[in-house]
């Protein structure tokens, strides 16, 4: 039954199940730039079937999302998760939780899958994967609300296809006017070096960029 309470509404959207319910007015210190994001989501999101009368009158903030950046440890994690509870919960839309570079992980696997099935090689467990991948990616790039979790940790490689598919799935996102919440440790000087030109100019347009500082949270539990 897929209702608040059961662990089911929670588990289609991948959050960790320490996050499971857990709202921003939960917690004891919510980022404000997060509430801000939380209580203008008409103004960011749009269904793609709204008629042009019934538009935000302001289209500038229509697809953009939030930037957590920041050192490990000062709960971007936990703080994009209550975001995302939030929005779900007050505007019962639907939302997904993924760290990019398990994305990044799963779809280099899905590539050598679909070799296999090409080939005839690989048998069901092949082509179960392959459908498993493409019922995710597709989740990814329509769900209303996205949690990109640790961008700029994933494996990178000297061909750049990280960077490329953050770029890939962003743009669309933010074309489709579907706002994405990402974490990174990557500050403003280190998107261009870790990942292009384009990432770092495509991040400033997108995303209201939240610069964090603080005490790792688990270094004095």
């Amino acid at each position: 039954m897929r209702t608040a309470d059961s662990s089911y509404y929670w588990r289609q959207m991948n959050l960790p199940g320490r996050n499971w319910g857990v709202k921003l007015g939960d917690l004891d210190d919510p980022f404000q730039e997060l509430i801000d994001f939380h209580l203008d989501w008409q103004n960011r999101y749009v269904h793609q079937d709204t008629p042009l009368s019934k538009f935000p009158t302001d289209r500038s903030r229509i697809g953009r999302g939030v930037m957590l950046s920041g050192d490990p440890g000062l709960r971007k994690t936990t703080q994009a998760c209550a975001a995302m509870v939030s929005i779900c919960r007050r505007y019962q839309v639907d939302g997904y939780f993924v760290r990019f570079g398990d994305y990044v992980q799963d779809k280099t696997k899905s590539f050598a899958s679909h070799n296999k099935v090409d080939k005839g090689l690989g048998g069901e467990a092949a082509v179960a994967q392959t459908e498993r991948f493409s019922e995710l990616e597709h989740r990814l790039y329509t769900v209303p609300v996205l949690v990109l979790d640790d961008v700029g940790k994933e494996h990178r490689t000297a061909s750049g296809y990280a960077a490329q598919q953050f770029t890939t799935l962003l743009r669309h996102r933010h074309d489709a006017m579907l706002p994405t919440i990402v974490t990174t440790n990557l500050r403003g000087g280190e998107w261009a070096s870790a990942y292009d030109e384009s990432a770092a100019s495509f991040a400033m347009e997108a995303f209201d960029i939240v610069y964090i500082k603080g005490q790792d949270y688990r270094a004095i539990r």
